[in-house]
């Protein structure tokens, strides 16, 4: 009854046999070319989104230019890496198409990311405040009349 427990995906034994296998060497830096297409296509989907979302923030103009730039930046440079990889994974080139690189990948999406909301918690408050203030002041300013014919 053991034996047939384990074909199951309930089993814990079989998950942690599993999840060991993940992290070993051999499987990180592994270049053989994705069996899985439907996944590796919605892989690809994703940083596909990715290079749109970024176009889409080049042109949103009520976002504070400081967020705006750094989400553009951080979507084009995810989207593009991301294609770059897919595309080398896909040839199983050795080293770039290895699953370490997107594993880098993202872990440097993840890092960014939080920077990002970290300065639009604690740095752009400050620069809109400061912006409205200059706003007011300038409100206040004396417009420069036009001279009319000379």
């Amino acid at each position: 009854m053991g034996a047939i427990l384990c074909r199951f995906k309930s089993c814990p034994r079989h998950h942690k046999i599993m999840y060991k296998n993940y992290l070993t060497t051999q499987y990180l830096f592994s270049t053989q070319a994705p069996s899985n297409q439907k996944l590796f296509l919605v892989v690809v989907g994703i940083f596909v989104l990715f290079i749109i979302a970024s176009i889409l923030f080049s042109y949103n103009q009520t976002i504070h230019k400081g967020l705006k730039n750094r989400l553009f930046n951080f979507f084009l440079t995810i989207g593009i890496l991301g294609l770059i990889f897919s595309f080398f994974r896909y040839e199983s080139t050795p080293f770039v198409g290895t699953r370490a690189f997107i594993i880098a990948l993202g872990l440097v999406a993840v890092v960014w990311y939080f920077v990002i909301t970290v300065y639009s918690l604690t740095k752009m408050p400050k620069e809109i405040r400061v912006i409205k203030n200059h706003e007011r002041y300038v409100q206040y300013l004396p417009k420069k009349k036009i001279k009319k014919g000379k």
